[in-house]
């Protein structure tokens, strides 16, 4: 396959779309913040185009004639699976997550309920937005799946460019973690050179500097916490490896004397760790770069005399250069980390509210069900209603009511305190709340909790037909699970509890026991 990343600066958004009219109105929208905007009016043309160019987003309409945007959506996955089985330099440990090689998908669709939605998202759509299409919100998606989706490839770019890996580096480079790469760097080198002390030294921005790792023999004192080394390396004048075979006789200033009498060094050598540090210039025909000193990878034979052997030497100064490479992937896998995390973030928390969405909800909720029929313990399940919400919109406004579901949500989380359980944003004004080994008793004292909590916010709702504030109307559902009872009949009960909240005036709970 001949796919390829657009080449030029700007990001590329396919819109894909049968209705001309819908397709124009995104184009203008898009194309006024800047993207470059290809259209495609059907399913088979969007997977041609994107056999020639992948963009850098896709939107796609879900209901279309002859391939609608699911089937389509599962496609363009096996397109891209296809494009990234080609790749056979894929390191399994760093390239898992397949937004560092998937285009994201925006599915936009007339459907909004659940089983369209788990739809979406089973067939590799990221997201999803209902029409008709608001603009403020598309541009806020947009931009924030682009953002994320960009700075993964970045650090997906940088972490490949420092895949070098050799088999005698291997155990030292097959963790990630710094402490880790520390750890084997000492060890693997004082086994090597057989010899009796291997430090770590890095220097701080100040000039001084400390120990990170140590590996010793048996019987010998730590340096730790006992060294000190002035920075006579320094970035601008790179020194060579400094070895001395005879420490009273070297060339060496008085106090490194006196540090290596005291711990018993009869022989040293010192490599230096430089990192590369690439700047930044307008010139761009020309690749600045430079040499940094991170520290230095110390050797101490301490039994007797020793004369370092050139072999050792070229060996160890190897080791540092892969060590240094060692040291930026590991900063580039903690970048990566944060990234993931911010994707996790994305995908499974409700972007309002900050609390967990529904997909995080009937994912957490089928878990726990199965965990608490093994344990055959109790689980209760909230459903909660903002009253009238309708109508507070109406009167108040969306701003006005996106913030008071801000609060309402927050309020409900000070409720709902232990670690075990989550508060989900089930859709619109309602919530949910997955209360884990609790019973009925247990589930309506939450529920009666978050209901007062709530009242007591005095977020004035004139439009109110039981209270001149905002209030909720709450459903709770309680059971152990048999295999008799399915999770959806705990659903439909705690659905059947609000239902009879509202019913009988709101501002209330409801409890019932499956």
């Amino acid at each position: 396959m001949n796919s390829k990343q657009s080449q030029n600066n700007a990001t590329v958004i396919m819109i894909v779309d049968d209705e001309k009219l819908t397709r124009y109105l995104l184009h203008q929208a898009l194309q006024k913040e800047g993207y470059q905007i290809i259209e495609a009016k059907n399913g088979k043309q969007c997977l041609e185009m994107c056999s020639i160019q992948i963009p850098d987003l896709i939107l796609l309409d879900a209901m279309m004639p002859e391939m609608n945007g699911f089937n389509c959506c599962i496609k363009l996955q096996e397109l891209f699976s296809k494009d990234l089985s080609n790749n056979l330099s894929l390191d399994q440990k760093l390239d898992s997550n397949p937004l560092l090689y998937r285009t994201p998908v925006l599915m936009i669709t007339t459907l909004e309920d659940q089983e369209s939605i788990d739809l979406a998202f089973a067939v590799g759509a990221l997201d999803y937005i209902t029409k008709p299409v608001k603009f403020a919100v598309l541009r806020q998606r947009v931009r924030r799946i682009l953002q994320i989706n960009q700075l993964v490839k970045e650090l997906r770019k940088q972490t490949e460019r420092s895949r070098l890996m050799s088999l005698v580096q291997e155990r030292i480079r097959q963790s990630l973690n710094l402490n880790d790469i520390l750890k084997n760097t000492v060890d693997e080198v004082r086994n090597f050179l057989k010899t009796d002390r291997v430090l770590i030294y890095k220097f701080n921005p100040d000039g001084t500097g400390e120990v990170l790792m140590e590996s010793i023999a048996s019987g010998l004192q730590s340096v730790i916490e006992n060294m000190s080394i002035n920075s006579y390396y320094n970035n601008d004048n790179l020194q060579p490896t400094n070895l001395t075979k005879n420490i009273a006789i070297a060339n060496l200033i008085p106090y490194h004397i006196e540090f290596l009498t005291r711990f018993k060094v009869k022989s040293n050598l010192v490599v230096p760790i430089s990192k590369i540090n690439k700047e930044q210039f307008s010139d761009q025909d020309f690749d600045y770069s430079r040499e940094e000193l991170w520290g230095l990878l110390i050797a101490h034979h301490c039994s007797k005399l020793r004369k370092w052997q050139s072999s050792e030497i070229e060996s160890i100064e190897h080791l540092a250069r892969q060590l240094a490479i060692a040291l930026q992937q590991s900063e580039l896998y903690q970048q990566l980390e944060t990234a993931n995390e911010k994707l996790f973030q994305f995908a499974t928390l409700d972007g309002l509210t900050k609390i967990a969405n529904r997909r995080l909800f009937d994912q957490y909720i089928h878990r726990e069900w199965r965990r608490m029929a093994r344990e055959k313990a109790p689980i209760s399940l909230i459903f909660c209603d903002v009253d009238y919400f309708k109508l507070y919109n109406d009167t108040y406004g969306h701003p006005a009511g996106d913030k008071c579901l801000q609060k309402i949500a927050k309020a409900i989380k000070a409720k709902v305190k232990r670690p075990g359980d989550l508060v989900a944003r089930y859709g619109g004004e309602e919530f949910v709340v997955v209360l884990p080994r609790t019973d009925a008793k247990g589930g309506y004292y939450v529920a009666e909790s978050i209901r007062r909590r709530v009242m007591n916010l005095n977020l004035v709702n004139t439009a109110s037909k039981v209270s001149p504030f905002v209030t909720l109307s709450l459903g709770v559902a309680s059971a152990i699970p048999l295999p008799e009872f399915p999770l959806e009949k705990l659903i439909k009960t705690a659905d059947e509890a609000l239902y009879q909240a509202k019913q009988e005036g709101r501002n209330m709970t409801i409890v019932r026991i499956v």
